[in-house]
């Protein structure tokens, strides 16, 4: 061990070692003490600042990094940049960009990162902001009019960002913004099956290759087929929501069951969805080549695809085929365009007859509903909290919230005076993103006292909001899915408008498993009729809560009839495509 006396050199790459066998205190002590001597070593403070966030100590990483001597290098600054993103310190990252730009506004690189860094944290105000700022430095650049674009979507100006996007031109649509506009199409108040099905197979002919042809394994006496659920997103999300209940109620005799987690952000969640004899497979962090072949080694005979052209999904993998029998299901809504995917998991109501022209998969419909929802294992009280106003609520996304859904949602509010109108969503947190929401609603004549803005919850208290909230206003033309079951389950009713696209129809085939089909309108006038009717009847809704979640236990949470029914689809699909039916 080197004296204080050794050499700066030898004492640096001694605290680096240190780090490097994962004894990051003492590296950190050793690094601090040469700082003091040294403390305009920039290359010292990027490796204090790595070993700070290895740590978990973001605050003291950015303290070390938002200093002068280290701004002032700018090879070292973005490889610490870099560092705050890997670690998901998104916050830590803001701010120290924010101190770059105000010392130097013309930073064009600063000014980009910092806007995709408030992006990230979900400050669509702010990350709109500065990437306006940042094209105004390079305006050929599509990189910050993208974000721009998506900025507008995510605090719902949909119709502003999807306009945005169009306009970036052919040269600039590459593969990752082609991708990212079959996501935002979803949110157009326009949409059309038929154009996002092109626009889907368009993007599949140029961007996707073609599909390897695998053999089925042979079948022998007692051989359970085995079967493989890649995502992204297995701790969050409408994944954990669905599956985990349909998964655990299998029948392993029959098959036995991989949970491929494609990011391990969440690998507690994911391996809580398992049972006994089920295998949880790491596969993040791969290339495209590393996946395929890892996937490949596991010699699935089904592979379940959750995520489609989802953010962040290695479609690109899949295209390529890993199993002989590939389906798509949950986190996507439409065809994937891929020869490879095989089969589109859809219900009566989600995929009814006349939509198969839409789907380059065959259709496999399962009759009790393509969503079997998990409830939350802590009991929540479904009573109403209080007697007061009515409120209704929105807990979705505010790309969700277009013009036509504020202006369906305002006539609601005058249609029931003294009415209230709860939204929570996770860039409600951004103060400016729910002023900028509250005048959208004052300039439809509803004051700001009648809403009540506000950011994401954790899960539980979540449910425990719609305690305080009587009907649920569903979005149009992206219906709710996970936020539809939640409110049901905590016996609000949802009032949805059916629309012509799968994601249009998400909540009104909910309705119709839990026989309220009374609660769906075919337009707009009617959606708001129902809304005004059902406040109407408020004191009767509020008394048939603990009643509503009883129908959502027998008709939405069946694991076990939703379970048996996939297993069926699955080992009649397997019989056609290995050929022996």
């Amino acid at each position: 061990m080197a004296s204080d006396d050794a050499p700066f050199g030898q004492r640096v790459r001694e605290a680096a070692a240190l780090a490097d066998h994962g004894e990051l205190r003492a590296a950190i002590d050793r690094l601090q003490s040469l700082l003091r001597e040294h403390p305009q070593e920039a290359a010292l403070r990027q490796l204090l600042a790595r070993c700070h966030l290895r740590a978990g100590g973001r605050d003291a990483a950015l303290a070390v990094a938002a200093h002068p001597a280290l701004i002032a290098d700018r090879e070292v600054l973005y490889a610490v940049v870099a560092d705050f993103a890997d670690a998901g310190a998104w916050r830590e990252r803001a701010a120290l960009l924010e101190a770059v730009v105000r010392q130097d506004p013309a930073d064009y690189e600063a000014v980009l990162a910092l806007a995709a860094s408030l992006h990230a944290l979900g400050c669509p105000s702010a990350a709109l902001y500065w990437s306006t700022q940042a094209s105004a430095l390079r305006p050929a650049d599509p990189v910050p009019r993208a974000i721009a674009a998506t900025a507008l979507v995510d605090r719902g100006d949909v119709e502003a960002g999807l306009a945005a996007y169009r306009s970036l031109s052919a040269s600039d649509d590459d593969g990752e913004h082609a991708a990212r506009r079959l996501v935002l199409m979803h949110y157009d108040p326009a949409l059309h099956a038929a154009a996002t099905s092109a626009a889907i197979r368009g993007y599949a002919r140029r961007f996707l290759p073609a599909p390897d042809a695998i053999v089925p394994r042979a079948d022998a006496p007692g051989r359970r087929l085995r079967i493989g659920w890649a995502s992204p997103r297995l701790g969050a999300g409408p994944v954990a929501t669905f599956l985990s209940g349909l998964l655990r109620a299998f029948d392993r005799e029959r098959h036995e069951h991989l949970l491929v987690d494609l990011t391990a952000a969440d690998a507690r969640t994911a391996r809580s969805m398992l049972r006994d004899g089920d295998r949880y497979v790491d596969a993040s962090g791969l290339d495209d080549e590393s996946l395929w072949r890892r996937l490949r080694a596991l010699q699935l005979d089904v592979l379940v695809d959750l995520s489609g052209h989802s953010t962040a999904n290695r479609l690109r993998v899949l295209a390529r085929r890993v199993a002989p029998l590939q389906l798509t299901f949950l986190d996507w809504f439409d065809t994937t365009g891929t020869a490879a995917i095989d089969v589109f998991v859809g219900d009566p109501w989600l995929t009814p007859e006349g939509c198969a022209g839409h789907f380059d998969e065959t259709i496999a419909l399962l009759p009790s509903g393509r969503f079997c929802y998990t409830p939350p294992d802590e009991a929540v009280e479904v009573t109403r909290s209080g007697d007061g106003a009515v409120a209704f609520a929105s807990f979705n996304r505010l790309a969700k919230l277009n013009d036509r859904v504020l202006d369906a949602w305002a006539q609601v509010l005058h249609g029931c005076p003294g009415s209230r109108l709860v939204l929570r969503a996770r860039h409600l947190g951004e103060a400016a993103t729910r002023a900028h929401v509250a005048a959208r609603f004052a300039a439809r004549g509803i004051d700001a006292n009648r809403l009540e803005l506000g950011g994401a919850l954790p899960y539980r208290e979540l449910l425990e909001a719609y305690r305080g909230v009587d009907i649920a206003l569903d979005p149009f033309p992206f219906s709710g899915c996970t936020t539809s079951c939640d409110a049901l389950w905590m016996g609000c009713p949802v009032v949805t408008l059916e629309g012509h696209a799968y994601v249009g129809r998400q909540s009104a085939s909910l309705l119709h498993r839990l026989g309220m089909a009374d609660w769906i309108a075919a337009d707009v006038e009617g959606y708001i009729a129902r809304a005004v009717h059902a406040a109407a009847g408020i004191d009767a809704l509020r008394n048939e809560r603990a009643a509503l979640r009883q129908r959502v236990v027998v008709s939405l949470c069946d694991a076990r009839t939703h379970a048996d029914e996939f297993a069926r689809m699955l080992d009649a699909q397997w019989l056609r495509i290995a050929g022996h039916k």
